[in-house]
């Protein structure tokens, strides 16, 4: 009998409902199904690349963000640095300083020691004075009163080094240097012949800016751009106001003062010497009149509200009771009357100095008033 052939070699069976089978090429799909696996294997071969060509994209972006922010250099610390903004003001304890001051260096050193000493965090300084002088060497007007020292740069470092801020005052409609130099007078008469004096001649009257006159305006917002540029810390606005008449000589502006808006057009002024500004805050100095009952011929109505982030308002010492309580009740209720506001954020009152009472200060920095700036 002959021995059966025992044949182990594996043999890969197919049939019709065989999802592949052999071929010369390979294996490949059935017949009904070729097509649609097909173009699945097709899909995932492009989701496959395209999955590829996003990693290689995450990763060169990944791997250049590495390098250059590890060659890039730290930014120094703003601690000490920070920029003061109206936001971010805290505490302001002013004292001013007579430009006769500056003119020795040392002496301004000690000044300036013995004022951080007795609790003050800033000082006051004429940028633009009352006669309408520039103090700061401007490109605008020459200093051409020579009774008056220059605010140098040197001025300013020693007051930085002591770590104190920087109050730059400048007066604005008050001035009589300016309107000569612009033709912004302010006359007696709509036909502009005879020009306007605050008092007689005789009296040492002073001409002013016209509030008005958009020359003036436009000076003005030079001058505070060019104060913004010493990098002062905050900017005081002296003299934003119209002024008052007297007996015989009635200021005229317009053809028909009686449809002239005062309270407008001061407004709009504070609108763009607040833009001159900047970044810089610009402090509103006004009479404590201008942020309580008002005045229709210098504010045409009252100035607390305006675009300037903090007001200023004068506060003199009353006939009867304690001057630093005094100053402290209506720092109380002013900064009340300001958060309620959408301008106005920040009360600080300028109060007179009491140079026959030796605790001021002391009272002062001891009341509830935590703002202010001491002028002469």
């Amino acid at each position: 009998m002959a021995k059966k052939e025992d044949f182990s070699r594996n043999k890969k069976g197919y049939y019709k409902f065989s999802k592949k089978y052999p071929s010369r090429h390979g294996s490949s799909y059935a017949i009904g199904e070729s097509r649609k696996m097909k173009q699945k294997e097709k899909a995932r071969k492009v989701l496959f690349a395209f999955f590829l060509c996003c990693l290689f994209v995450i990763v060169y972006l990944s791997s250049y963000l590495f390098i250059y922010l590890s060659e890039k250099p730290i930014p120094p610390t703003q601690e000490n640095n920070e920029i003061i903004t109206a936001d971010n003001l805290g505490a302001v304890r002013a004292v001013y300083i007579d430009n006769s001051l500056i003119e020795d260096i040392t002496e301004l050193k000690e000044y300036l020691e013995k004022s951080k000493n007795e609790g003050f965090n800033a000082v006051m300084l004429d940028f633009k004075t009352q006669d309408g002088v520039l103090t700061y060497g401007s490109s605008l007007l020459d200093n051409v009163n020579g009774d008056y020292n220059y605010v140098s740069t040197t001025v300013l470092d020693v007051i930085r080094e002591q770590e104190l801020m920087i109050i730059a005052r400048v007066y604005c409609f008050e001035d009589s240097t300016a309107p000569q130099r612009l033709g912004a007078y302010i006359y007696e008469d709509a036909e502009k012949t005879k020009i306007w004096f605050d008092a007689p001649a005789v009296s040492g009257g002073k001409v002013w800016l016209d509030p008005t006159s958009e020359k003036a305006q436009n000076y003005l917002c030079s001058v505070i751009k060019e104060v913004k540029n010493k990098e002062v810390d905050l900017i005081y606005l002296n003299s934003v106001c119209f002024p008052l008449s007297r007996e015989t000589a009635v200021p005229v502006y317009t053809e028909n003062d009686s449809l002239l808006d005062r309270n407008l057009v001061l407004q709009e002024f504070i609108k763009k010497a607040v833009e001159s500004a900047g970044t810089c805050p610009v402090i509103l100095g006004t009479d404590y009149e201008g942020v309580t009952e008002g005045n229709s011929e210098k504010w045409g109505g009252t100035v607390f509200d305006t675009t300037a982030p903090i007001c200023s308002p004068l506060i003199l010492k009353p006939e009867t009771g304690d001057y630093t309580q005094y100053i402290a009740d209506i720092f109380v209720v002013l900064n009340s009357k300001a958060r309620e506001n959408f301008s106005t954020l920040k009360v600080i009152p300028t109060v007179k100095n009491q140079t026959n009472d030796e605790q001021f200060y002391k009272k002062l920095v001891s009341s509830n008033a935590d703002s202010y700036i001491i002028v002469p």
